[in-house]
Order: structure tokens, then C-alpha cells, then sequence
């Protein structure tokens, strides 16, 4: 086992006791376990790819990027064979990314390439796949298939302004927002005989992942207050049954998801008890998460939260982003503090450390997956 892997597993054995231990003994809930979990039925409702490629045999083919591209005649191949035998005539930018979907993880591995000397950069990534650039605004779908009829959806409409390859920094969620005619007529040829979960994610019009699952393990959907849409997909996915009849009043009021992100080299994050406090302070809605999204060398997506109204969740956006871009900039200095006084006045040096660093403990007031993902973030921006 590799250092940096031997570090991850130590804080693991700390901090996942196993969860939510942790998360009891600080008095901090793990934002993916409460409180959907009582209403996600599982592990019968798949959360992970992994689940879902596991659970539905059939259809998980769909996991399968390159097959993906292939099906709505998108330029597109392998890699390796692009590295190895370069096309004359292939315009660039492209796009790569891992061909798996079940095997990857948020926007890991995932570039524009601008030219063929950049490509080669990336040829130590194995299972790696190439497609033509997509130049467009990126939705999602999750849609809901019985015996392959959808039979509801809810599209999220990303914001137009988006960092680097993090696809957005807000996403629209409203019952009246509508996928692109072609994604609906996909999934219906694609998914036949099957029933459960499908999220489409596109640029324009053309399909650039699909997954067995719900976007943010149901978040989105427990978010709409909608109790019987929940026991609706409990039903479709656990017994195959679909209740018509309540479909039909599945309304819900709008609201936004905001991505809070930052350029600054995270060291700490906020503890839970100061983001729950600008959360019921703001009226925001009860999903709120720290969601660590790496965009290359262009910084990280660190927070998410649900609100009613564009122009006070842009506000609270802005406050959390500066309350994380503060609290690093004071680590930051006071490091340098310390080392200068180390060599003038040693004393006084080790006392301000040891406040320092008994403030950054803090930053452990977090749930346990939430620092096991912040690690991880930070493996992949260092290591990719």
C-alpha cells in the first residue's frame, strides 16, 4: 500500500468508527444518511454506479461511455489508438475522460485537450476514451422508466457560468423544465424492458453519461417535499409497480442548488455547526452538503445547498465563499508568522502554534465522509 494510501486509511480508522460514529460522537449528521435514508429504502434503491451496474445485468451497458457516444453518432474512440495512430483530419479541441462510468467518480480524468502534444500528457491514464468537444450548456434528467415508458422525469437546467470542468455553479430544478426531445426519444429505445432510475446527463442535445441512479443519491428528488414521489420510486425500483393515479400530482415549487467554489488551496473547511447556521438562518432547504469537486488547477467546487430564490442563495453563495477564502488565508499567514518568529522569538512562536493548531482542529467538526472526501479531492488534484 502506497504512503499517501496508508494516511487515507489511518484517518479512515479515525474518523469512520464505522460512520456514523463519528458523526454521533461530535454531534454532526452525514448529509447523504439523514435524512433521506429513512425514506430511500436501502440498499434496494441503488445510490452508487456500482450498485446499480451490479443490480440491473441487463441494462448496464449504458455505464459504457464510449458505447454511449457510438449510439447517437458522436466522433469518438479510444485513447490509446488516438495517441497511437493520430487522425490527420481530427479537428481539436476534444474531450477525454474515463470510458467506465461506474468506475470513476465526479469529473476525475476528465479534460479538454487542445492540441496532440496535450493529449500525449495523458497517456499514462488507462481505460480512457476520446470524443469530438461539445460545445454547449449542460442539463441533467432523472428519469423515472416503467417496463421502459417513462413515466415522470424532473430536469435540472445548469447555470450558463461554470468553473473550469465543474459543469455549473447553480442548477435550476422546476417540474416545468423540459430534456431535449432526441434525449427523451433515447431513452425510450434504449431502456426498453427496464424499470427503475435513469439520469441522462447532455451538452445541447447529445448524451454524455448515463447512469442507473439518482443525481446526488435522491437528494434533488427528497428535496421537492413530495412524500408520495418518494414511495413511488421505493415502489418502482423494489417491486416494479407505478402509481398513476398519484403521479398526476407530483408539483412542486422550484428552487436552485448552488455550488460554492473557490481558487484558494483548501486546508480547512468550515466545522458543521457554522454552515448549519447560515443554512436555517437563510431558510435554505435541508440538503446542504460539502461536495468537493476538483477543476484541474483552476480551484474546487467545496459546498452545496438548496434555495427557493436565485438572488439569496447567490448571497449566501458568496458568504460561505469568502468565510472558507478567510479562514485560509489566516492559516496561510499565520504559518508564515510562525516560521519568522521561530528564528526571533521562539517562545512566543510554539505558543501561537499551538492556538493555531488547536483552531484548525477544528475543521474535524465535520462528518467523517466529508473529511474522507476532502483528502480524497485533494489526492486527485495532486495525483489526478
Amino acid at each position: 500500500m502506497s504512503e499517501d494510501n496508508l494516511i487515507i486509511h489511518a484517518v479512515k480508522k479515525i474518523v469512520l468508527l464505522p460512520e456514523p460514529y463519528w458523526s454521533n460522537i461530535v454531534g454532526i449528521p452525514n448529509s447523504y444518511y439523514d435524512p433521506w435514508s429513512v425514506v430511500m429504502k436501502r440498499p434496494d434503491v441503488p445510490e452508487f454506479d456500482s450498485e446499480a451496474f451490479e443490480k440491473y445485468y441487463d441494462h448496464n451497458f449504458v455505464y459504457d461511455k464510449l458505447w454511449i457516444a457510438e449510439s447517437q453518432g458522436i466522433r469518438c474512440g479510444k485513447m490509446e489508438n488516438l495517441i497511437k495512430y493520430p487522425q490527420k483530419y481530427l479537428e481539436y479541441p476534444i474531450f477525454i475522460k474515463p470510458r467506465w462510468g461506474h468506475k470513476s467518480a465526479s469529473s476525475k480524468n476528465c479534460y479538454k485537450i487542445n492540441s496532440y502534444d496535450e493529449l500525449k500528457t495523458h497517456s499514462h491514464l488507462e481505460e480512457m476514451i476520446w470524443t469530438e468537444f461539445i460545445d454547449d450548456r449542460e442539463e441533467m434528467t432523472d428519469f423515472l422508466v416503467y417496463n421502459g415508458r417513462i413515466v415522470f422525469y424532473i430536469t435540472y437546467k445548469y447555470s450558463k457560468t461554470q468553473n473550469g470542468v465543474v459543469a455549473d455553479e447553480w442548477k435550476y430544478v422546476s417540474a416545468e423544465n423540459k430534456p431535449p426531445a432526441n434525449i427523451v426519444q433515447w431513452v425510450t429505445t434504449n431502456m426498453k424492458k427496464y424499470s427503475g432510475i435513469c439520469n441522462a446527463q447532455y451538452r445541447g442535445n447529445k448524451i454524455i453519461e448515463i447512469s442507473l441512479r439518482l443525481s446526488r443519491g435522491g437528494a434533488y428528488m427528497y428535496s421537492t417535499n413530495l412524500p408520495g414521489l418518494i414511495e413511488n420510486i421505493n415502489n418502482l425500483v423494489i417491486y416494479n409497480k407505478w402509481d398513476y393515479v398519484k403521479a398526476e400530482g407530483f408539483k412542486f415549487t422550484p428552487f436552485y442548488s448552488f455550488k460554492c467554489f473557490t481558487t484558494v488551496p483548501l486546508v480547512y473547511i468550515p466545522p458543521h455547526f457554522i454552515l448549519k447556521h447560515i443554512m436555517k438562518k437563510n431558510n435554505c432547504k435541508d440538503f446542504y452538503e460539502y461536495y468537493f469537486e476538483p477543476s484541474g488547477k483552476d480551484g474546487m467546487a467545496f459546498f452545496q445547498f438548496l434555495h427557493e430564490d436565485f438572488e439569496t442563495g447567490m448571497q449566501i453563495k458568496e458568504q460561505i465563499e469568502n468565510i472558507t477564502n478567510y479562514m485560509n488565508y489566516f492559516f496561510f499567514i499565520m504559518i508564515i508568522i510562525i516560521i519568522m518568529l521561530f528564528f526571533i522569538k521562539r517562545p512566543l512562536a510554539i505558543k501561537i502554534a499551538v492556538v493555531v493548531f488547536i483552531l484548525y482542529l477544528t475543521r474535524f467538526l465535520n462528518s467523517g465522509y466529508n473529511m474522507i472526501a476532502f483528502i480524497n479531492a485533494h489526492k486527485q488534484s495532486l495525483f489526478g
